[in-house]
């Protein structure tokens, strides 16, 4: 495991909070909160500890399954657009910007009084087919800027969050830094991190800047590394002085995974705190694709071990709040990306695919519930 630096040494008062998750994690008890239609919905439970809950909203959800929508207007106070403000949706040729799906979301996020957050203003994939084709050393700057204070400024002192880079550090790439190897960091090198996060504190100086990043969640030998490059990028970026304000951890979990340790992971956010930086769950969710069929089993095992996650870090006072990548089973990315062998669907959300709360609703709002209470959260 990675020595404790002398980031984790400033960051001892924070851990201090969080003593009382800072074990290996183990059996749970059962879960506190009755599931059932009455209820206290979860963005209510998290506005009372001074936090947020949301979810990913994506076009077909908003425009075609109302009873989704209704499900997220009930237990959400901010969502995330999972396609409507990336590069190819929103800027699909050089010179066209398309905003048609980005403003519908803005409308319905007004009228319901929903906060949204961006995502996302830099990332390496869902790009449109001319960026590749076009960008180079010499234009670069200028067509990442240009996006970015066309779009961040299109909807200035409306967002909640931008998340202004996403998934920049995988060690595998053997890039200095842990960067990954993207066509941003091979057009304008490291450099493509301050120039985004510049950008949009000019575009959207009210939105907090987020770098989002996935793999952090288990101590295991890839996730130790990247771990460590991305506290020693955020070091590196602070130090600097380049506006960066938040780090988005996005917590897509294993339910089969054991390595979950809970010191580890409470030890990482205390890391992060101690540079001044603000901490949000960004794409919650818990994959059962290794898990035996049964219902009642897999339901158990991934609201125990969401639960045991959010029980590590929710206690630092640094952490804003949680999103789900989706509020129901109906809607995940997971059946594509991981299908399970046995052909039945997933079960990584709160609500199942009749709207129904599950027991991991269950654990998510116990883990509010103990949360330690903050202020009203500046950013909801």
């Amino acid at each position: 495991m990675r020595p404790i630096s002398r980031r984790s040494l400033l960051a001892a008062t924070f851990l201090a909070a969080a003593a009382t998750t800072s074990c290996a994690a183990g059996p749970l008890p059962p879960p506190l909160v009755e599931p059932g239609p009455g209820a206290v919905a979860l963005n209510t439970r998290a506005r009372h500890k001074g936090l947020f809950y949301g979810c990913a909203l994506n076009d077909d959800t908003l425009t075609k399954d109302p009873a989704t929508l209704a499900r997220i207007e009930a237990e959400c106070g901010i969502v995330v657009a999972e396609w409507s403000f990336k590069w190819a949706a929103i800027h699909p040729k050089i010179d066209k910007y398309d905003f048609t799906s980005a403003d519908a979301l803005m409308a319905w996020a007004g009228k319901q009084k929903i906060q949204v957050r961006g995502h996302a203003l830099v990332w390496h994939e869902a790009l449109p087919d001319w960026l590749p084709e076009t960008l180079n050393a010499g234009n670069g700057e200028k067509l990442l800027t240009d996006h970015i204070h066309t779009v961040a400024g299109r909807y200035a002192k409306r967002l909640a969050h931008w998340d202004v880079v996403n998934e920049a550090i995988n060690v595998e790439d053997k890039q200095p830094g842990g960067l990954r190897n993207t066509i941003w960091l091979r057009a304008l090198g490291p450099a493509y991190l301050d120039i985004a996060f510049h950008a949009t504190a000019v575009a959207d100086p009210q939105a907090l800047r987020v770098l989002n990043e996935y793999g952090t969640d288990y101590a295991i030998d890839w996730q130790e590394r990247k771990r460590g490059a991305l506290l020693d990028l955020l070091s590196n970026l602070t130090h600097r002085r380049v506006p960066i304000q938040a780090v988005g951890l996005q917590a897509h979990l294993d339910a089969a995974e054991t390595a979950l340790d809970q010191k580890i992971l409470a030890r990482f956010i205390a890391d992060i705190a101690s540079m001044g930086l603000k901490v949000l769950i960004t794409e919650f969710d818990v994959r059962d694709d290794r898990l035996p069929a049964d219902i009642a089993s897999r339901d158990t095992a991934v609201a125990d071990h969401g639960r045991a996650w959010l029980d590590a870090v929710l206690p630092n006072p640094a952490v804003l709040g949680v999103l789900s990548w989706g509020i129901s089973d109906r809607h995940s990315w997971l059946n594509d990306k991981y299908p399970r062998a046995d052909g039945l669907a997933q079960r990584p959300l709160p609500l199942d695919e009749d709207l129904n709360r599950k027991k991991l609703w269950s654990g998510i709002a116990a883990s509010l519930d103990a949360a330690p209470a903050r202020g009203t959260p500046s950013r909801t």
